[in-house]
């Protein structure tokens, strides 16, 4: 299944990827999210046997992802963004993979396009401040040895599930339109005792380009205010359903002190009004909050303790580009991680 949002000539290689990939795939879905740059009608013309569902409007990725999964009538599903391609032979070592571990979900190796040498992540851990960190981050692949194992989350752009669990655990979470979404997934279905396996040996590639306008940031020019406010919105989300009590009290000095950071880097990139906006749909959706949180503790048997990690505070590369700023960040880091290191054995 392919996730499409003015894809262009991406999803067409991403399509012709797949059905080169071998016999492991019964079917190929694109679901498209209102795509206006014709790839919808080439995807269709170059591609007769792919089933496409064209949605009138753009739902974003977790509601896309949702059609496409609640369409497939198989037991394994193989979720893609339309920059991703697959490499030869990759679906099949997932599919080994899967057999033989029996996780709730597959993540390949993912490396970058057109810088094939660096290994964007290989899988993903859930930091206790609330973000993803991305395992090998960057990192030349001559440097990374390629070293499968469970993991405790993985980004969204490449995906191998088992349809049925992630169907009963609740799919994606439609409240997120974009970013964070698999993060809040990864959580969610780890609480539920669901495990996440990388196999670093089937390796896909991801072409960036220049993203989504308005909502992607490449390292260069501004950070759009609308990927701002939506990460922001999305982590205290996050937070706020998943966590239990107890972690949020004895997280709540470190949690208050990413905040005030979050205020000034706020303040200083013009994002005050996302950053009040962010706090601003907590308040307005408390009883929705409320609820989802009492739905999310009746299904975990994990706990936080069990699945959150520390370590460098993730941010999106090229955001901090002084000295200054990196000496901050490490100063932030060694302060937050010696408190979750003192405080972690009382955590939920």
């Amino acid at each position: 299944m392919v996730v499409n949002y003015n894809g262009g000539q991406r999803v067409l290689g991403v399509v012709q990827a797949l059905l080169e990939s071998g016999p492991a795939l019964s079917e190929i879905v694109v679901v498209d999210n209102a795509s206006d740059d014709g790839s919808v009608g080439r995807i269709g013309e170059l591609f007769p046997t792919v089933r496409l569902v064209a949605l009138e409007t753009n739902l974003g990725l977790s509601v896309a992802r949702n059609i496409g999964l609640d369409l497939l009538r198989v037991p394994l599903a193989l979720l893609l963004d339309h920059d991703v391609y697959v490499g030869a032979g990759s679906v099949e070592r997932m599919v080994a993979a899967y057999v033989k571990h029996q996780p709730a979900v597959v993540c390949p190796r993912i490396r970058l396009v057109p810088e094939r040498h660096i290994v964007q992540t290989d899988g993903a851990s859930l930091h206790f401040l609330g973000t993803l960190a991305l395992r090998n981050a960057y990192r030349d692949v001559a440097a990374t040895p390629q070293v499968s194992g469970f993991v405790d989350g993985a980004i969204g752009a490449c995906l191998l599930m088992d349809r049925v669990k992630v169907i009963e655990a609740g799919g994606f979470d439609e409240a997120f339109f974009f970013y964070f979404e698999d993060l809040e997934f990864a959580l969610r279905l780890r609480l539920r005792g669901e495990r996440f396996w990388c196999e670093s040996t089937a390796e896909v590639f991801h072409e960036r380009a220049d993203g989504t306008p308005g909502l992607s940031f490449r390292g260069q020019l501004s950070y759009p205010k609308r990927r701002a406010y939506l990460t922001m919105r999305n982590r205290l989300i996050t937070i706020l359903v998943h966590y239990r009590w107890r972690t949020l009290l004895v997280l709540l000095p470190v949690l208050l002190l990413y905040e005030l950071a979050s205020f000034v880097q706020s303040a200083r990139m013009g994002w005050l009004r996302q950053w009040a906006q962010a706090w601003t749909w907590q308040l307005q959706n408390l009883a929705t909050l409320t609820a989802r949180r009492r739905a999310a503790r009746a299904s975990r048997v994990v706990a936080d303790r069990d699945v959150l990690t520390g370590g460098m505070p993730p941010l999106a590369p090229g955001l901090v580009n002084s000295r200054l700023e990196g000496l901050f960040l490490t100063v932030f880091s060694v302060t937050v991680n010696g408190y979750w290191r003192l405080t972690r054995r009382w955590i939920g």
